[in-house]
């Protein structure tokens, strides 16, 4: 296949080596997924993209070949999670395109309704998941406080329909 052909998983393992870390790795990876998705609007495309490039290079980096390294299982979830993020909020992408058109609203107003929520859930994740994962938390750690971390912020910042409604007043 072109991939292997080329070799770019390979090039990109040796120029990295001793000038990435494991530890930002994970971060790194979800800030790419989720600028590819929005630029290109779609999810699977940057998973395909990515998933080649990124399981060698974080397998190099944690210096552990065919072992699933907390690294490796971090910069993967990093890749899927960063798809999302950036297919729900790319204008250009078709479940936006079908959300808005399939609800009657303009569509950008529904792009813009939406990145709010997404970049609040993408914090939480980067904040409380891809930075502690890349410094060795384990994930079934990660994962319960970050459902706390989006339910606090959802008791903190949210409001009720009613009181955010102007005519119901």
């Amino acid at each position: 296949n072109v991939i292997s052909e080329m070799q770019l998983a390979e090039w990109l393992v040796a120029v990295t080596e001793g000038v990435l870390s494991g530890k930002i790795l994970p971060l790194i990876v979800f800030l790419v997924a989720m600028l590819i998705a929005f630029a290109t609007g779609t999810s699977w495309g940057t998973n395909s993209i990515l998933m080649p490039l990124v399981i060698p290079i974080a397998a190099g980096v944690s210096g552990a070949e065919g072992v699933l390294t907390p690294t490796i299982i971090a910069s993967i979830g990093a890749v899927l999670t960063g798809a999302v993020f950036g297919d729900h909020c790319s204008p250009i992408s078709d479940t936006t395109i079908l959300s808005s058109m399939a609800s009657g609203s303009d569509h950008i107003s529904h792009v813009r309704t939406q990145i709010p929520y997404a970049v609040t859930a993408a914090l939480v994740a980067a904040i409380v998941g891809f930075i502690p994962a890349g410094l060795g938390v384990p994930v079934w750690i990660l994962l319960p406080i970050g459902v706390l971390a989006l339910v606090l912020v959802v008791r903190i910042l949210g409001r009720r329909v009613e009181d955010a409604l102007p005519e119901a007043r």
